[in-house]
Order: C-alpha cells, then sequence, then structure tokens
C-alpha cells in the first residue's frame, strides 16, 4: 500500500516537509550512485564558477537521484508492482537504474522519434526489468499514454519532476554542494524545466547560503516559470523552443512552482546561441561536453553582470547529447555568429560568367553555398549563400545597391534554396564530366579552382555547401566543345594533384532534365523568379 505524495503542501509547511524528505533521501539514492564531484572554470570576467558534475553520474544526468528516490520509497512501503514513466531521454535512464537496481518492472514510453542511442542506453540500464513502448510524436502524447497504461494496469506512476521525494532526491544535489564548497558563493544559477532539480537545490542552497542571490535560468523559448512567478500563477505556454530539450517544459510542476516562487530572488532567461557558446566555452576551457540544457547556468552567468571578487556556482546536469545536434551546436557556438544569406542571380550562360559574379560581387566574403545547374543555352541562374560577418553587413548592402550588380532576388529561406532544388538539363550538355572536387575548406580556395577550371571548361553545374571541416567537396559538373578538350581537363586535374571522382553520366541523368521535361520552362520560370519574383 503506497501513499500519494501531499501535493497540497504550500509555504512553509512545503519546505519543511522538503528538508525531512531530503534527509531521508540521503539514505536511498548512494545505494544507486555516488557523489558527483565539483570542478570550477574562471569566467572571461575574472569570476570564479564551480561547477557540479552531474554529467559524470552513472546515466550522465542527475536524473537518478529523483526517480531512485521516489522508487526506493514506495518499496519500503511494501510496493511491488509495475513502475510506469514517461521520458524522452534522461528521466527513463533514472527510472530504468532504479528498477533494476530495486528489480522492479518498469513499462517506460518514449516518443517514437527518439533517437535509437537514447532508447539502447535505457535498455542497457534496466535490461530485462525495462519495456520500452514507443507512442506518439512528441513527449505529451507518449505521457498521455502512460497515464492510461498505469490505470489500466494497476502500475504505478513515477512523475519526471512533480513529485516530492522526486525533488527531495535531487536536493541532494544541493547537500553535495554545501559539504563541498569551501567559500559560499555569491550568486547560484540553476536551470529550469519542470522544476524539480531548481526547487530541490534551492531549499538546500537557500538555507546554507542565505546572501546568495538565487537565479533560476531558462530558455527564452521555454521560460514558462518565469510567466509563471510573475503571474502569480502557474502559466502554460503555448509553444515551446525543443533545442534545449532536457527543460523544454510548457508548464512548471505545482509543487516545484511552489518552492521556486519562494525561494528565488529572479529569473533569467538565456537564448540558443549563448547556450551554444556556453558549450563551447567548456569544450575549450576544459574539454568537457554537456547537452543545451545542463549549459544554461553557464551561459547565463557569462552574460550576468559579475566580476573578479564574485563567486558563482551552477549544476551541470547532464551530457546526454544527441551526437547530430555537434554541428549545429558548433555553428551557433561562434561568438560573433555571422549572417547567412541566399541570392539568386540572372548571368549569362558562358564560360567566366560564375567566377566573374564570385570575384567582383564577393571577392571579400566567405561562399558557404553554391548552387547552379544549367537549363538554358543564354542564361544562367546561380543561388549563392554566403556568411556576413557583422562587421560585413554595410559592405554587403552597398553592394546590393551597385547598378552593375545583375539581376538578382534574395532567396534567403526559402524552400527551394533550403531544400537545395537545383534543376538543371542533361541534353543541353556538351561532352560534359561531373566529378566530385575536394579542395581545402578555406576562404578563396573554391574560387581559386573555379579559377583554374574556367580556363579549360565552362562550368554546367555545381553542388556546393559548407560542411564545416577540414576540407570542402563540391559535385560539379563541367562541359567542352569536344572530347578532345575534355579529355585535356581530366589531365590538367591529375597534373594539378586536385583530388576527385568521377561520377558516371548514367547516375547523373536520374538528377537532371531531359527534353521530355521541357527544360525552356525551366528557364523561363527562373527568369520570372528573378525579374519579378
Amino acid at each position: 500500500m503506497t501513499s500519494n505524495p501531499p501535493n497540497n503542501l504550500r509555504g512553509t509547511e512545503l519546505l519543511e516537509q522538503l528538508e525531512q524528505e531530503t534527509t531521508a533521501a540521503l539514505e536511498r539514492v548512494y545505494k544507486l550512485d555516488g557523489v558527483t564531484p565539483m570542478s570550477s572554470v574562471t569566467l572571461e570576467n575574472g569570476c570564479k564558477l564551480s561547477l557540479k558534475r552531474e554529467d559524470t553520474s552513472r546515466v550522465h544526468s542527475y536524473k537518478w537521484r529523483g526517480a531512485g528516490n521516489k522508487i526506493a520509497r514506495l518499496v519500503e512501503q511494501g510496493f511491488d508492482g509495475a513502475l510506469v514513466a514517461a521520458s524522452a531521454g534522461n528521466h527513463a535512464q533514472g527510472v530504468a537504474v532504479a528498477a533494476r537496481q530495486l528489480k522492479l518492472k518498469a513499462t517506460i514510453f518514449m516518443p517514437v522519434s527518439t533517437p535509437v542511442v537514447k532508447q539502447r542506453a535505457v535498455k542497457n540500464f534496466g535490461g530485462d526489468q525495462v519495456e520500452i513502448v514507443l507512442h506518439g510524436d512528441v513527449f505529451d502524447e507518449a505521457a498521455m499514454a502512460a497515464k492510461t497504461f498505469a490505470a489500466d494496469h494497476g502500475g504505478e506512476i513515477i512523475a519526471p519532476y512533480d513529485d516530492i521525494y522526486v525533488i527531495a532526491g535531487q536536493s541532494t544535489i544541493g547537500v553535495e554542494i554545501v559539504n563541498a564548497m569551501e567559500q559560499p558563493p555569491t550568486h547560484i544559477f540553476l536551470a529550469i524545466g519542470g522544476g524539480g532539480m531548481v526547487a530541490g537545490v534551492s531549499s538546500v542552497l537557500r538555507k546554507a547560503f542565505p546572501e546568495a542571490v538565487l537565479i533560476g535560468v531558462e530558455e527564452t523559448g521555454q521560460a514558462s516559470m518565469g510567466a509563471s512567478i510573475a503571474a502569480q500563477k502557474r502559466v502554460t505556454l503555448d509553444s515551446i523552443d525543443r533545442f534545449c530539450d532536457g527543460t523544454a517544459v510548457a508548464c512548471p510542476g505545482e509543487l516545484n512552482f511552489e518552492v521556486c516562487r519562494q525561494l528565488l530572488d529572479k529569473c533569467v532567461t538565456v537564448d540558443n546561441d549563448q547556450v551554444c557558446q556556453a558549450i563551447q566555452f567548456l569544450w575549450q576551457e576544459l574539454r568537457i561536453i554537456v547537452e543545451p540544457s545542463a549549459a544554461l547556468g553557464v551561459a547565463a552567468a557569462r552574460n550576468y553582470n559579475l566580476n573578479a571578487e564574485d563567486r558563482a556556482l551552477t549544476v551541470l546536469s547532464g551530457s546526454n547529447v544527441d551526437f547530430m545536434m555537434f554541428p549545429q551546436i558548433a555553428k551557433r557556438g561562434q561568438e560573433e555568429i555571422p549572417e547567412e544569406r541566399y541570392f539568386c542571380f540572372e548571368i549569362g550562360e558562358q564560360p567566366g560568367a560564375l567566377i566573374g559574379i564570385l570575384d567582383h560581387f564577393f571577392g571579400n566574403m566567405n561562399i558557404i553555398d553554391f548552387q547552379y545547374g544549367k537549363v538554358a543555352e543564354d542564361r544562367a541562374f546561380p543561388v549563392i549563400g554566403i556568411e556576413v560577418p557583422q562587421s560585413a553587413r554595410a559592405e554587403l548592402e552597398g553592394f546590393l545597391q551597385d547598378a552593375s550588380i545583375p539581376p538578382h532576388k534574395e532567396v534567403t529561406g526559402t524552400a527551394s534554396a533550403e531544400f537545395r532544388v537545383i534543376p538543371f538539363s542533361v541534353d543541353l550538355l556538351n561532352h560534359p564530366i561531373f566529378a566530385v572536387i575536394t579542395f581545402p575548406n578555406r576562404p578563396g580556395a573554391l574560387r581559386d579552382f573555379m579559377r583554374g577550371a574556367g580556363d579549360l571548361a565552362n562550368v554546367c553545374y555545381m553542388n556546393y555547401s559548407d560542411s564545416g571541416q577540414a576540407v570542402g567537396q563540391a559535385l560539379m559538373g563541367f562541359e567542352f566543345d569536344d572530347a578532345t578538350a575534355a579529355e585535356s581537363f581530366t589531365k590538367w586535374l591529375v597534373d594539378s594533384d586536385i583530388k576527385f571522382e568521377q561520377i558516371p553520366m548514367a547516375t547523373i541523368r536520374h538528377l537532371g532534365q531531359t527534353e521530355n521535361g521541357n527544360a525552356s520552362e525551366i528557364g523561363e520560370y527562373s527568369a520570372d523568379f528573378i525579374r519579378r519574383g
């Protein structure tokens, strides 16, 4: 027989009960894992930032604490039934570890979109004690299915944050911080999602460090706790940004809100670019990689008005980052994030026209994307993507006002540019050669190649996108007056030590339009797109 959490507690009574449950949690959680370490880093302003390293735990996040405490308490009360949870990642791993350790069956509902690596981690931690059910496209659909399943099968829902025993488990982070800190912090930055970690840790640190400024941190597109505290009631956001997926919660938990509105001095927000910059800062300074949600506190501390006399503290809540996010994090993590702009030009279809527009108009700018296919004998419509740092924006605007610029239209964000729709007609090409060309990924390298190739061939196709790697690659098409000129070009590539892989024309014909596809209409469409847009 189990008792329901005291969700009706408020004010001082809630804080007192939470303190008692935290003491009890200290007897339970360390049967699952040990104390996590502290690290520190010096911010650019000279402030020392202490880091509680929850990313080093057994499941690489703090979630094992709350799930473990909740489940251990159920067992103490004689519970031996089935556990049910909904999670897209970290909470599921915490439930899996506790279920296996305490020999209870657990059914965990995850969205169908959950990466396989996270599903595999849950199975590795839970073994035969855990069954994963994939349901729905988003977490809310998985959570609803979990509630229905629990009601139908008599299972016990393990909530991710809105449960006093879960909160108390997260409170043990705060106890460990107090035991490890040599000097009290002046500022404490705690990430907020549903509020389980911030409520638990705040309840300990507010009492231990009463003079510290206690700051809740949210991503700008997820700021439900800040909105709720401002409104003095829980607020549900109409939509949320999911880049920081570990804190992507539209409405804070009831108990969590009650604790936070009493204890937090303020809530601040940071944007995703600042989060990515914080992730890169940790990597550069300490070789630590954390998930976006775990970097919220670091991002806030870096952007807060601190100085060398201050002592800041935050919790690195986890490192379960989806590997596929790294390119986006690296790109958005630049301190000065360049603006990406895409333009479609109408130029004459003749040898040297493409390199001419690059040299004359984009000579000082980094080309990050080039999309072009021959669709007419007399006209060409290349799409060029450029990276524009803030310092070059005035130069770009001046270029766009130049009277000699060819007819053009900005296509930034359009579907054709974003999805790389590159029309071209194979039947217009003369003695073509298509190849993947490899070149150093440095500003100007592609232009240098095209300048050399332009003396021997006409570029009739270009598909290039900056990968951010040490070398760049482009799928390019070249056409020639006769087969002898084509052979000379191939010899030039070899003699110049240019790495290339020729693509059979049978393969290329599947990509391009034939005369049956009416290439002239494509040309007319492109011209209309440029001239009248």
